[in-house]
């Protein structure tokens, strides 16, 4: 059954700390949009979000969001939270100030309601409001339009998150225990975390970036200059530095690296095509903490592949400048061309695997293409990287084509 998601954004953060929990910083973003991003992500047909006041830096996490095709909807009171839900969809409660894990909004979507998400009653978990004597509430509450109206209408002074969760444990919910043998997860120390200061939430943003990892990255992101990355990104991820800015950057390193190799400048060319690498590494990882799509979106998918087939054909060109052997420039075009027909086979497999291959990262992409060319500058036989990489393609499609029909097979 369809869900929508109610998040709670009203209260205040600890004292000594200045706004709403829901705007205390995670990933370069706000909390706020965290949780609504993983509601999202969990199949949450859109968003409404409890509010009292709309501060200057609420509205624009509202705003980003909205660019990014998410339908939210601020509600200054309960009424007219519920007025926002169909009669016949769930509602996914968020409690105000809440950081959990994708498992877990992913457990609760896959529930009836009434149902509860609940951590054992210990002192670790003394943040969490108690349930019972053995439970405490971790934040996520499934429950129906009926029980959010009925409960907005005898509120009075009370809390709304409090009350509502109240009520749905007196309908007679089911709990999920985060963790143990019949949990969602096996450790709940990260797995759930309610934020109520700064330092809490850049914490669970900084934890959230070192569980990602760049699955479906090709052998260089993953085994060649994965430890730096890792390193600059958490560096980054606090100064709101934008991803988009830094592929940007990655992909006019990659200009700049083709129109060297025109002119005849390999070291430079090298250089320059090798550093974009890295550039485009971290921005996805940014992207990733900040849940958001890690590839950038077809748009920088496509300039990065322009970037990268100028750099081949360039190198081409100016081979067959220098020997006269037109063979060496038809290796740069065949290079291009089985690297288009590889990275469609990519995108097919990843698809209809569903999830990450171990094989996958050691096919042939624009990035590990690049990477490719470093034996043959050290042997200086740079004229042989496009054939090269042509022959490295066509290996990598014969596989894919392969993978992907056994995967088809099996799905039928």
């Amino acid at each position: 059954m369809a869900f929508a998601a109610l998040i709670a954004a009203y209260q205040e953060a600890d004292e000594g700390e200045a706004g709403l929990r829901a705007l205390l910083p995670m990933a370069g973003r706000s909390l706020l949009e965290n949780q609504v991003r993983r509601a999202m992500s969990a199949g949450a047909s859109h968003i409404v979000i409890l509010v009292e006041r709309v501060p200057a830096a609420l509205s624009a996490a509202v705003d980003r969001l909205k660019r990014d095709g998410i339908a939210v909807n601020l509600a200054r009171d309960p009424m007219t939270a519920a007025d926002h839900f169909h009669p016949e969809e769930l509602v996914l409660l968020v409690a105000d100030g809440l950081v959990a894990a994708p498992d877990c909004f992913e457990a609760m979507a896959a529930r009836v309601a009434p149902t509860l998400l609940v951590v054992a009653d210990t002192p670790e978990n003394a943040d969490f409001e108690r349930v019972d004597a053995d439970h405490r509430w971790a934040g996520l509450a499934l429950t129906t339009v009926e029980a959010v109206s009925a409960t907005a209408q005898m509120l009075g002074d009370w809390d709304l998150q409090s009350t509502l969760m109240r009520r749905i444990v007196q309908g007679g919910a089911d709990f999920l225990p985060v963790d143990g043998e019949s949990g969602v997860v096996m450790d709940a120390s990260e797995a759930v975390v309610l934020a109520e200061r700064s330092e809490k939430s850049r914490d669970a943003g900084h934890s959230m970036l070192a569980r990602n990892s760049l699955q479906s990255g090709s052998w260089p992101e993953r085994f060649v200059y994965a430890p730096l990355t890792s390193r600059i990104a958490p560096l980054l991820l606090d100064r709101r530095v934008e991803a988009v800015w830094l592929r940007s950057a990655a992909i006019l390193l990659t200009v700049g690296g083709a129109a060297a190799f025109w002119w005849g400048w390999l070291w430079t060319g090298l250089a320059l095509v090798l550093l974009a690498g890295p550039l485009d590494s971290i921005a996805a990882r940014i992207d990733l903490a900040r849940l958001r799509d890690h590839d950038g979106g077809w748009e920088i998918r496509f300039a990065k592949g322009i970037a990268q087939g100028l750099a081949i054909l360039a190198l081409g060109r100016y081979a067959i400048l220098t020997t006269g052997e037109l063979a060496y420039f038809v290796a740069s075009v065949v290079a291009l061309v089985t690297l288009v027909l590889a990275n469609r086979e990519m995108y097919l497999l990843r698809k209809s695997l569903d999830g990450d291959n171990r094989f996958l990262p050691w096919f042939a992409d624009g990035n590990a293409a690049i990477w490719l060319i470093l034996p043959f500058a050290t042997l200086g036989l740079w004229f042989f990287w496009p054939a090269a990489v042509a022959l490295y393609a066509a290996i990598s499609l014969f596989f894919m084509q392969n993978m992907l029909k056994e995967a088809i097979r099996r799905r039928d």
